[in-house]
């Protein structure tokens, strides 16, 4: 094989390496949490922060309630009682108990308005816990699939590389260097095949004279992208 398919075929594996190690960088970077799994987790968070803060309060309401009702009714049975004989204490009696009758309603309106929201509350945590489930069974499922292809790259790209150190051995050292020369100077890109008459880098038409040229095992470069051409 001659200096020219050498560079060629070592190209070619050279041009999978780099194509492996890009797709090899986009796995690992979608082994990542996405924006929707943080997003579902987050609601699923929210929502329990919001329901249990919701059942607190209305723990606390409830208990407040509760107290106001029991203080209301000593009160009530004090000045029924007939114990209770002073004028002014009796009209500070029944304005504590008119007092303890507002704050009671308010209370149960206080108290119905969190029953409300605890019920909401225990339906948005079931909505986001369902999603997030949801949500998390799917990245699993995706990231299995991306483990197993990094295994693939990273197997593929061993074997690449191994071949390429072989590749490499029985090409002209000066050929080489001009190859790495060219390679860095062309974007990773720097022997392509003539097919047709057209150079398969740029696609621009390469005359019979540099055709022929090739054919003989000389260095010749594309008049139109510059890059080093084989035969076919």
């Amino acid at each position: 094989m001659g200096q020219l398919q050498l560079l060629y075929q070592l190209q070619q594996t050279d041009t999978e390496i780099r194509e492996k190690k890009a797709r090899l960088a986009e796995v690992m970077a979608l082994q990542k949490e996405t924006a929707v799994l943080k997003s579902a987790r987050l609601r699923a968070e929210n929502a329990t922060a919001e329901l249990h803060s919701w059942q607190t309060a209305l723990t606390d309401l409830n208990l407040e309630l509760g107290s106001i009702n029991n203080k209301a009714k000593s009160s009530n049975n004090r000045l029924y009682s007939g114990k209770v004989t002073n004028p002014k204490e009796l009209t500070d009696l029944q304005k504590e108990i008119a007092a303890l009758g507002r704050r009671s309603e308010e209370l149960e309106e206080e108290v119905l308005e969190a029953m409300i929201m605890v019920e909401e509350g225990e339906a948005e945590q079931e909505t986001a816990a369902a999603e997030l489930k949801t949500v998390e069974a799917k990245w699993q499922k995706d990231q299995t699939r991306l483990h197993a292809e990094q295994n693939e790259l990273a197997l593929r790209l061993r074997d690449l590389l191994i071949a390429r150190k072989g590749q490499v051995e029985p090409i002209d050292p000066k050929m080489m260097a001009e190859y790495d020369n060219m390679k860095r100077r062309k974007n990773g890109l720097a022997v392509v095949s003539i097919k047709l008459g057209r150079c398969q880098g740029c696609h621009l038409s390469v005359s019979s004279h540099k055709i022929n040229q090739v054919a003989q095992g000389e260095m010749v470069y594309c008049g139109g992208c510059g890059r080093l051409l084989c035969p076919t």
